[in-house]
């Protein structure tokens, strides 16, 4: 078994290092090319990836017509989930070529940005500011262009399970100014970035086994972390939503939006389920936009009310034999 271990860990101290080296040269041989010419192709392999990725295509149609099967017919639908693929590899297109990119005037050359009133009125404030994002359009972007706007910014981001490939695009988001705090117990971590005055980035549109509340998403009841509304519930930052969508030309839509005014019932749990309503309801506005260019691949409808009280039970019979 030792011998097992041990030769698993030399594959994997080769396999990594060639990984991290294919991928740099990957990303070095698509700025080779215009950026036009990188987008051609990512439309073609986006519908590709549609036809191939079954399983991915089926959960994408199935949540689509969980929205709009009672508007839209089949067809359609399958048109819409064909476009939300596409979109996916546009996004991925324009990250990986534009990966150099570090300053305000590199992405003004595919990036328009409106409202940063609302963003600098904001940050004045002194108490930090939380930027509410959405998994729509190039999010990426939408994430590290903050910094490159001028603001300090921090995200809370999950490590992939690969170190090295994690270090690589962790230090891509460094060189533009963004820093990082790893998932885990970082919630004192999120409130002192606040508290120095950064722009956190946030996101609480997907399924995750963060603590959450049951709130109306796109007509249906979907689990949603409560985490926003706590980070500004505990520090008083405003939160400011910093949504992305590509445009018809593919140039790229920063819109930043008024804060969302907090609203104080009184009670804590209250205050954590109605601003995470509110929250949603400003995302969900947005993605009904332009709804092609969000994840719908993501299942975000998937975990019940049986589930969380699964969860907490078994956390509850843990709790005990600790006790004993």
């Amino acid at each position: 078994m030792a011998g097992k271990l041990s030769w698993k860990k030399i594959r994997r101290g080769i396999k990594y290092p060639i990984l991290v080296f294919l991928i740099k040269a990957f990303i070095l041989f698509v700025r080779l090319f215009p950026r036009k010419f990188v987008l051609a192709i990512c439309r073609r392999l986006g519908s590709f990836a549609f036809w191939l990725v079954k399983g991915e295509r089926q959960k994408t149609i199935r949540n689509l017509s969980l929205i709009y099967g009672a508007e839209k017919s089949p067809e359609a639908i399958r048109a819409m989930a064909r476009q939300v693929f596409v979109n996916q590899a546009l996004n991925f297109g324009d990250y990986v070529h534009t990966l150099h990119y570090t300053t305000r005037e590199d992405f003004s050359k595919l990036v328009d940005v409106s409202g940063e009133e609302h963003l600098r009125k904001a940050h004045a404030q002194g108490k930090g500011v939380l930027c509410l994002m959405s998994h729509a359009g190039s999010w990426e972007f939408s994430a590290i262009l903050p910094p490159v706007l001028g603001y300090a910014t921090s995200a809370l981001s999950r490590p992939m399970p690969n170190p090295r490939i994690d270090k690589l695009i962790v230090g891509y988001r460094q060189k533009r100014g963004m820093k990082n705090i790893g998932r885990g117990k970082a919630y004192p971590q999120l409130l002192e970035a606040l508290k120095a005055g950064d722009c956190l980035i946030i996101m609480i549109d997907q399924d995750t086994q963060a603590k959450g509340v049951f709130i109306d998403f796109m007509g249906h009841s979907a689990y949603t972390p409560v985490g926003a509304a706590r980070l500004a519930m505990d520090s008083g930052a405003p939160v400011v939503p910093v949504f992305i969508r590509r445009k018809a030309d593919d140039r790229h839509q920063l819109c930043i939006q008024p804060p969302i005014a907090w609203e104080e019932t009184g009670k804590e749990e209250e205050n954590l389920l109605v601003n995470t309503r509110n929250y949603t309801a400003v995302i969900e506005a947005f993605i009904k936009q332009a709804p092609e260019q969000w994840v719908w691949m993501h299942e975000r409808w998937k975990t019940t009310p049986e589930d969380v009280a699964a969860f907490l039970e078994k956390k509850r019979q843990k709790a005990k034999v600790a006790t004993r």
